[in-house]
């Protein structure tokens, strides 16, 4: 019998090991898929979408269960307690500087404000107070992602580093005002400003940032977004300089 295209299977210890990577790699793929998703996922999508057996997904799903990872409910699966609480302990010295802060920026503003910070070439949002306005919008979740060359935060995030060949004329003018401005970018019809956190000269790894709908950002809203990033990036710089960490980033 001819081998497979591929090559041949492994054998001996090494087969189990792929195996369990793979487990591992679907599980998280499912979780993922769920903690993404703005409503409740049904077996069925998640089978159609990993291009897997409803049997091997329902095996998947069992065990993230048990670790209450996710959870189940009568119009499909959530995401669990367990992954939540392991959510709020991302970069919890960020959480805890920025925390205060956002919600101090967002009662100053009256605007939806939240907090993003860098993972590779993403932007991630930390944390978000949201503001029930017409004025604003409550589209930043903890969790959302998207490109950091798109959208303010990232933009911000740029700016906040040593300047590029073929970086965007957004990125070269946010590092001479000290700000970004975006409208429709990342969400058709939303503005954001957002400024750079650095937890050193040239190294940014968050930003700050506000979010509204119709008008332009007057001086007040961007002062109040400038204030902001320059107490988070002051407190964040002290923990460093006392042995705090920022795993991945610092």
């Amino acid at each position: 019998m001819s081998a497979p295209a591929g090559g041949p299977e492994p054998s001996g210890p090494a087969a189990p090991a792929r195996a369990s990577a793979q487990t591992l790699d679907r599980g998280l793929r499912v979780l993922e898929m769920i903690a993404m998703s703005d409503a409740p996922v049904t077996l069925a999508e998640l089978s159609r979408q990993m291009c897997l057996h409803r049997s091997i997904v329902y095996r998947l799903l069992r065990t993230l269960r048990d670790h209450h990872l996710v959870a189940h409910t009568s119009h499909g699966y959530v995401i669990g307690t367990r992954a939540q609480s392991l959510g709020r302990r991302t970069l919890p010295i960020l959480q805890q500087i920025a925390k205060p802060e956002i919600a101090k920026l967002a009662a100053r503003v009256g605007l939806t404000s939240f907090f993003v910070v860098r993972d590779g070439d993403e932007a991630v949002t930390l944390v978000s107070v949201e503001v029930e306005s017409a004025r604003s919008r409550n589209v930043y979740s903890p969790g959302d992602r998207h490109p950091l060359t798109l959208g303010s935060p990232g933009i911000a995030m740029l700016a906040g580093e040593s300047p590029r060949a073929g970086e965007r004329p957004e990125v070269t003018q946010a590092r001479g005002r000290g700000y970004a401005f975006t409208r429709s970018e990342v969400v058709p019809g939303l503005a954001t400003v957002s400024a750079p956190v650095s937890s050193a000269p040239g190294h940014a790894v968050a930003a700050v940032s506000i979010a509204f709908i119709v008008e332009r950002p007057g001086h007040a809203q961007i002062e109040a977004v400038l204030d902001a990033a320059r107490v988070i990036m002051a407190r964040l710089r002290a923990e460093l300089s006392s042995g705090a960490v920022l795993p991945g980033m610092d």
